[in-house]
């Protein structure tokens, strides 16, 4: 069984023969250094590397290592298993996602470590095989180098360093390395390619990183990206396409498993915490009484003597129950922290490198996030909640409410303005999500007069915007019209079978209509038909999301409660209203909103609109 290694984390190796591979989204170059009890080298003769002096019982390829521990001298306390990308036309770490050492024994996989938090560091040590009370064992070390090579052979006490670091970035570079700059992108994803940054998007702490860039010098960057992806994919048969597009899902699937998992294994977790508490509570209540209930020996010292060992015995219990799920939450935690990294943009947090990477997908995402669930045993386990695509329901973003014991303090404006901010950040991953035109954006905002349909304006030329916000009454039962005209007919074509006879003005691409101030605009006429969008709507690739406040809207009084019902609430601020399936905590909803406001969700936008531009 593999195991998710953390910094620090070892493991016992089960056989002598090891190998250890190095994966990341640009070219590594690995080198071999063994490494005596004082963490040196016996001599320079101890760097293994491809093209360099054999060592017996290693054997360093690309990007890998083979290891024989039997082969290997008792002078060697370890041996460290380090990876290098100068040369490789990528100048640090942090500007591609995390890289993955996996370890190999006796050829079955016993442990992977994906070694986040990494910035400007272009060396690392990956992992170490070391010696311990006569066995073998593997540690995940996760050290970088902003130095590089030199600087971390430097430290193994290597003499001539140069010789080693030349051939490592020969190997890199190979006859006609390229050279990646931002003019020219190479295809993201492409097999042994760098991801170049996103500008405007975090790229984990970068010194001198882009802030941001122009959307013109945006399209061409995208324009340049969507061209170099073809050319990469044109030299790839279909069947090794849909292979590799397979393999990806299936991937990413896994890690949508995985946070599944890791929220219901918090949710048991935390229910049986609960249950210990509450036995050790009744328990405490049942043995007072039993003292309490005897007038003779309520205060005798037999009788206190029973209270004390009876306290005493609550808070065993209730600190028994604490070490459990203090146990259980670290585990949780630590198998966050090793997934976060894996995540694709989607589902990523903004602040995550992950975005560095995006590209118009050739399928749609199999999910985006929401944002963070929490108890309140354990506010530091922060567990990302991800939505399935196609929505099945629509979203409703309270504007109205009041967060967690206000422990943010935040005023009422404030939060309908951090409510149209979510609207835009969520709006604009779905975007990012479905391949270029398979998902067109209405608006309608009659409070605002259309102002929220400003953050959607680098959409405006490429036709996933459609047409200008609806701001009146009017302009929204006219919207509301046609949009349930589409939902009626491609219903009732599917369900007779005859998509084929529906007429040329219905487009099959998904919709999703945002409302922004809701009710203002509606009436119980356009309010009936939202129902209706957001009940049926799903089935035929129509999706809502709804800004408001249920207080605005206790008007339409019964109207009301279906459409609340039907749509997935969430909030602006932290609040404690999300239900789990398992055993129904109330979970602690927070948000993920950029901390620049919507200045890298503004980039992303223009992204899309310049891959649309492009792809017509």
């Amino acid at each position: 069984m593999t195991t998710g290694l953390v910094r620090g984390q070892n493991l016992p190796l089960p056989a002598l023969q090891v190998a250890v591979d190095v994966a990341a989204q640009c070219p590594v170059e690995v080198v071999a250094v063994l490494l005596d009890a004082d963490l040196k080298v016996r001599d320079d003769a101890d760097v293994v590397q491809r093209g360099g002096a054999a060592l017996a019982g290693i054997a360093v390829r690309d990007r890998g290592i083979d290891v024989d521990l039997a082969q290997i001298p008792e002078q060697v306390d370890r041996v460290m298993v380090a990876a290098t990308l100068e040369g490789s036309g990528v100048d640090r770490f942090g500007a591609v996602a995390a890289p993955v050492a996996t370890v190999t024994a006796g050829g079955t996989e016993v442990g992977t470590f994906t070694i986040t938090d990494l910035g400007s560091e272009r060396a690392l040590q990956a992992v170490e095989l070391y010696r311990r009370q006569g066995a073998w064992k593997v540690r995940a070390v996760g050290q970088g180098y902003d130095g590089g090579l030199d600087a971390l052979l430097r430290d193994a006490g290597v003499e001539l360093r140069a010789p080693i670091v030349d051939r490592a970035r020969t190997r890199l570079a190979g006859p006609a390395a390229p050279v990646y700059s931002a003019a020219t992108p190479p295809a993201a994803g492409a097999p042994g390619t760098p991801v170049p940054p996103a500008a405007g998007f975090p790229t984990a702490g970068l010194p001198g990183a882009a802030a941001s860039m122009s959307a013109d010098q945006a399209a061409a960057r995208a324009a340049d990206a969507a061209a170099a992806a073809a050319s990469a994919a044109s030299a790839l048969s279909d069947e090794q396409r849909e292979a590799a597009a397979r393999e990806a899902r299936r991937a990413v699937e896994k890690l949508y498993e995985q946070v599944w998992g890791i929220f219901e294994d918090a949710a048991r977790s935390a229910a049986s915490y609960r249950s210990s508490v509450s036995f050790a509570d009744n328990r405490l209540d049942q043995d007072l009484a039993d003292v309490l209930n005897d007038p003779s020996a309520r205060t005798s010292p037999a009788g206190l003597a029973l209270q004390d060992t009876a306290r005493a015995k609550h808070r065993e219990l209730v600190e028994r129950a604490r070490a459990g799920l203090d146990k259980d939450s670290a585990q949780l935690a630590a198998e966050v922290a090793q997934l976060e990294p894996k995540l694709p943009p989607e589902m990523a947090r903004w602040d995550s490198p992950a975005w560095a990477g995006w590209r118009a997908p050739e399928d749609t995402a199999l999910a985006i996030r929401l944002g963070d669930l929490h108890l309140p045993e354990n506010p530091q386990l922060r567990i990302p909640m991800v939505l399935r695509l196609p929505m099945e329901r629509g979203l409703w973003i309270d504007s109205g409410a009041t967060g967690v014991d206000d422990e943010l303090g935040v005023a009422g404006e404030a939060v309908r303005a951090r409510a149209g901010e979510l609207a835009v950040t969520l709006a604009a991953r779905m975007l990012a999500a479905f391949p270029i035109g398979d998902l067109k954006l209405h608006v309608i905002d009659p409070e605002g007069k259309g102002a929220a349909s400003a953050p959607f304006a680098p959409l405006a030329a490429s036709g996933l915007l459609v047409g200008a916000a609806a701001t009146t009454a009017p302009e929204v039962a006219a919207l509301m019209g046609r949009l349930m005209d589409r939902v009626e007919l491609a219903r009732m074509a599917i369900e007779s079978g005859a998509t084929d006879a529906l007429p040329e003005h219905i487009d099959f691409s998904r919709q999703l209509l945002v409302v922004h101030g809701f009710p203002f605009g509606f009436d119980d006429r356009t309010m009936t038909q939202l129902r209706h969008l957001v009940e049926e709507g799903p089935r035929v690739g129509v999706h809502v999301m709804v800004v408001g406040s249920r207080a605005d809207a206790e008007s339409f009084g019964p109207l009301l409660d279906p459409l609340w019902r039907a749509m997935l609430r969430l909030t602006p601020i932290p609040e404690d209203h999300i239900a789990d399936p398992w055993v129904h905590h109330s979970w602690t909803y927070t948000p993920d909103l950029p901390s620049d406001g919507t200045g890298v969700t503004q980039t992303l936008l223009t992204w899309v609109a310049s891959s649309a531009a492009g792809g017509r």
